[in-house]
């Protein structure tokens, strides 16, 4: 029995040896080789990035088998940065399909990357990589597009101006040297139709003119380009003057009415044209406003102003005697010249001031100690046509002159109670002459008391 047991023993380490016998150097390598990596794949490839919400993208790779995975990225600089990668599939053949994503923002840079993906497994570490390519795309904006003049007349030259700009990593700036196209579309058409280009300068802008042939809409578009997004200006409208178009002054008024003499007026109204689609308003024309005083047969110029927006315009005036006013338009090339409605404004004359009196002025006691207060009173009255009357609620100066002296001096102000009198009162340090003064205003005359004379002793 144990004899059986060695035989068995020895055919075991004989088919051992057999077997390392067998196993050439070549083989044994292949069992212990890294990962194969392959199908390196970006999705989507180029990346754009189009806005500030970034591009998410899928980064991909086949292995025959890995316990671990992941991805580098080495930027056109040469820095680096790396990120995980995950089994997602199982395939046929043993192999395994691995994913990661990552999202690209306005910091990546644009240009050339690589992405080497690497795959580990108890033996070893396999890698593969790619190329590809990062492309920013930036907002672009044709800024301050506008036509000039507006209105114009047919057949003058039209200037379109504007400005492009691109929102680029240092914030908005100038877009130089791209292409902008001027398109219009006339008034009944459906859509827009190129007629002219022009290459933006250092500063963005670009011009063009253009004939004015009919009334329409103009507007600047720009294409894109592989790193900013196409955009559309807004739209400005333009009104073609017809030859011996027709003008008028609607809603002309003048305001205040009545007014008193020195009074501003203002005088208001808008300038209108005869233009294919009804009467507009237009702007940038000079309207003159005119005067014709009671008694006179001849309008005189006082004014004039420029036609604003919607054709209005306002023109003040210094308001010195009744009469009629009104506003005169004397045409420009292709528009003919046109005349407002007259409007009658009446002047008041304004009254005389009144006369005022200080009555009943005392400066008192008197004498008085050196250091004690003397007390001034009286009243001020104005004249109310018939009679005097009581001027309540106004400012009055004391006024004192130093015995020996010839200057007045102002000592303080006071105001009248409802029944025109007033009171104060002041140290006495010498003896003089104190008196009132009302200065007067637009309807009083200005008026002082008589002087009093006080002796302060010592």
């Amino acid at each position: 029995m144990l004899k059986r047991i060695r035989a068995v023993v020895v055919a075991m380490a004989m088919g051992a040896g057999a077997l390392t016998l067998v196993t050439s150097p070549a083989s044994a390598g292949a069992a212990l080789a890294a990962p194969d990596v392959s199908s390196v794949e970006v999705s989507p490839s180029p990346v754009v990035v189009e806005n500030k919400d970034g591009k998410s993208v899928t980064f991909s790779f086949v292995v025959d088998g890995a316990t671990s995975g992941g991805f580098t990225l080495r930027r056109p600089n040469g820095s680096h940065t790396s990120f995980d990668a995950k089994k997602v599939e199982d395939l046929s053949g043993g192999k395994q399909k691995w994913q990661g994503t990552r999202t690209f923002g306005r910091s990546d840079a644009p240009g050339d990357w690589k992405v080497t993906a690497k795959a580990t497994s108890v033996v070893g570490t396999g890698t593969a990589s790619k190329n590809f390519q990062v492309k920013q795309v930036w907002e672009t904006d044709l800024a301050g597009f506008g036509a000039s003049p507006e209105p114009i007349d047919q057949g003058d030259t039209l200037t379109l101006r504007g400005r492009l700009l691109i929102n680029s990593t240092d914030g908005w700036r100038s877009y130089k040297g791209q292409k902008v196209y001027i398109a219009f579309r006339a008034e009944g058409s459906s859509g827009y139709k190129r007629v002219d280009y022009d290459y933006t300068d250092w500063k963005g802008r670009f011009s063009a003119g253009v004939k004015a042939e009919g009334d329409g809409w103009w507007r600047a578009e720009y294409d894109g380009s592989s790193v900013a997004h196409k955009s559309v200006s807004d739209s400005d409208q333009v009104d073609v003057l017809r030859k011996s178009t027709s003008s008028r002054i609607v809603g002309f008024d003048v305001a205040p009415d009545p007014a008193d003499q020195g009074d501003e007026l203002t005088a208001r109204g808008r300038l209108q044209i005869d233009t294919s689609h009804g009467w507009d308003g237009i702007r940038g024309r000079k309207v003159n406003l005119l005067f014709k005083p009671d008694g006179s047969r001849s309008w005189q110029f006082v004014a004039y102003d420029w036609t604003g927006r919607g054709g209005w315009f306002s023109i003040d005036a210094q308001a010195e005697k009744s009469g009629w006013y009104r506003a005169e338009f004397r045409g420009s090339k292709g528009v003919k010249g046109t005349s407002s409605r007259a409007v009658y404004v009446t002047v008041k004359q304004p009254p005389a001031p009144a006369d005022t009196r200080i009555i009943k002025f005392n400066a008192y006691p008197e004498p008085v100690k050196y250091g004690k207060y003397v007390k001034n009173k009286g009243k001020l009255q104005i004249w109310d046509g018939d009679h005097w009357t009581s001027y309540d609620h106004k400012k009055v100066a004391l006024y004192f002159k130093r015995a020996g002296h010839s200057n007045w001096e102002y000592v303080k102000t006071v105001r009248t109670n409802g029944s025109g009198n007033f009171w104060t009162q002041v140290k006495a340090w010498h003896s003089g002459y104190w008196k009132i003064r009302f200065k007067g205003n637009d309807e009083a005359e200005s008026s002082a008391s008589r002087s009093d004379y006080v002796k302060v002793k010592k």
